[in-house]
C-alpha cells in the first residue's frame, strides 16, 4: 500500500486511478471482511464515484483477484532478492514461510488484508500455493522431504502459516521463537529430523530478519 503511494506521481492518470481505487480496496480489506465490504465503499474510501470504479473493475470479483494479485506479488519479490542463492526446496519453504509472519509483525494491514482476501478469493490460493509448491516437488525429488501426499503436506504448510499469522495479528504470540518452533515443526512433518528442521528454520529467520 505505501509502495504505490510513494510512486503515484510516477504513475499515467488510469494507472495512478487504479492504484488509488487498490489501495482503498486493501485498506478497508485490513478492517473489515472482504466478502462484505461494497463497490460503494470502495468508492467512497478512494473519493471517486461508483461510475468510475467500473472503468478498472467490472465487478467486485475482479477487484479481489486484483488484490490478491497485489498482496501476493510484494512479498514474492522480496523473496526472490532473499533467496537467489538457495537452492535445496527445504531452505527455500522456510524462508518464503517466515517471511510471511515477518510481514505480519510489521504489517499488521498488510495480514489482515491478506487474510480477508484470502477468505474469499480463490486467486490468492492459486496464488499462495505455486512456489511453496515448486518447492516441496525439489525437496521431495531431493530426498530432503518424505511425503506420501503433496496436497496434503501443502495444505499442512498453508494452513500453518495461516493460524501463525492470526496468531500474530491476535497478539498471542509477541516472542519471533514462535515463528522458527512453527516452521520447525512443519519441516519435522514432512520427514526432516529435528535438529536438522531447528537448524534450517533458525537460518530461514536470520536471513529474513538481517537488515
Amino acid at each position: 500500500m505505501a509502495i504505490a503511494k510513494r510512486r503515484k506521481i510516477l504513475l499515467p492518470k488510469r494507472e495512478r486511478t487504479r492504484a488509488q481505487i487498490m489501495n482503498a480496496a486493501l485498506r478497508l480489506f485490513a478492517t473489515k471482511d472482504a466478502g462484505e465490504t461494497s463497490i460503494a465503499e470502495v468508492s467512497a474510501e478512494a473519493e471517486i464515484a461508483n461510475g468510475t470504479f467500473y472503468n478498472y473493475f467490472k465487478t467486485k470479483e475482479e477487484l479481489l483477484e486484483a488484490s490478491a494479485l497485489a498482496l501476493a506479488e510484494s512479498l514474492v519479490a522480496e523473496a526472490v532478492t532473499l533467496m537467489p542463492d538457495i537452492t535445496d526446496g527445504a531452505e527455500r519453504m522456510a524462508i518464503g514461510g517466515m517471511l510471511f509472519l515477518k510481514r505480519a509483525r510489521n504489517d499488521a494491514d498488510w495480514a489482515w488484508a491478506l487474510i480477508r482476501v484470502a477468505a474469499v478469493a480463490p486467486r490468492m490460493s492459486e496464488l499462495l500455493r505455486a512456489q511453496p509448491l515448486k518447492d516441496m516437488q525439489k525437496a521431495i525429488k531431493s530426498g530432503r522431504f518424505t511425503i506420501d501426499s503433496e496436497e496434503s503436506a501443502l495444505g499442512l504448510y498453508v494452513g500453518a502459516l495461516h493460524y501463525g499469522i492470526r496468531n500474530i495479528l491476535e497478539g498471542r504470540v509477541k516472542n519471533k521463537s514462535h515463528d522458527v518452533e512453527m516452521i520447525a515443526f512443519v519441516l519435522k512433518a514432512f520427514g526432516v529430523s529435528a535438529t536438522t528442521a531447528k537448524n534450517i528454520s533458525q537460518r530461514a529467520f536470520d536471513r529474513a530478519w538481517k537488515e
